[in-house]
């Protein structure tokens, strides 16, 4: 068994992502997570006192969402690609995505960022600058480093352009051409697991189908 998460491990530091069918079914995503590394306690941070490690997460049209989260701003439509928790100072390294109740039709998409790290430099990423959402949002460079090695955090809805670098790089990230680069996932069968280099892949989801809103999948953050 602890041969099967080094093997994960290695996958992750190779390309980023993994994605394993029907993973260890009779295993709690805490399990699997706490297995490959620390799990992040949302609960922790200031703001998310009630918000458990791992989260069931499913579709909702914007009028049963709130407006701080994904589904109230873009409801069953498609979900932007991203960094999730991208507004923190140092988002997740780590995010596994495990399927409860999938759907043949909706794709998780993803995207590794060595794909378009030479367009990024192109229009400026090195002088981006965000702030997070609200009032009293905070300052963040889009790169930031972790232990001496840079990466990249972006997200279209939680992160605002301060600057036209800034600008420049948001108006690129929601183009088709970016979209379309993007590999389909799919969770469809009750185990379905993927997991995500949060520094290194970008994220997002394809449309809901409107008759279909009972996709059900779990989320949990380790470093």
């Amino acid at each position: 068994m602890a041969q099967v998460y080094m093997d994960v491990k290695k996958e992750l530091s190779r390309k980023g992502f993994v994605f394993i069918p029907k993973w260890n079914v009779n295993q709690t995503i805490n399990e699997l997570a706490g297995n490959l590394g620390s799990i992040v306690k949302i609960s922790d941070y200031l703001n998310h006192s009630m918000i458990s490690d791992a989260q069931l997460i499913s579709p909702k049209d914007k009028d049963n969402a709130l407006k701080n989260q994904y589904s109230g701003e873009f409801g069953l439509d498609a979900f932007p690609l991203h960094t999730d928790l991208a507004h923190w100072s140092q988002p997740p390294n780590y995010l596994m995505l495990r399927c409860i109740k999938g759907d043949e039709r909706v794709a998780t998409k993803i995207l590794p960022l060595d794909i378009i790290k030479d367009m990024l430099e192109q229009h400026g990423i090195r002088r981006s600058v965000v702030k997070s959402r609200g009032r009293n949002g905070c300052l963040f460079p889009l790169l930031f480093n972790v232990n001496g090695e840079c990466f990249i955090r972006w997200d279209s809805y939680f992160l605002e352009p301060i600057n036209e670098n800034a600008r420049v790089i948001r108006k690129l990230m929601l183009t088709r051409e970016v979209w379309e680069l993007a590999i389909d996932v799919y969770l469809v069968n009750f185990g379905d697991t993927l997991i995500l280099n949060n520094h290194a892949i970008l994220h997002g989801r394809s449309n809901i189908p409107s008759n279909f809103t009972e996709r059900k999948i779990e989320r949990i953050y380790f470093n």
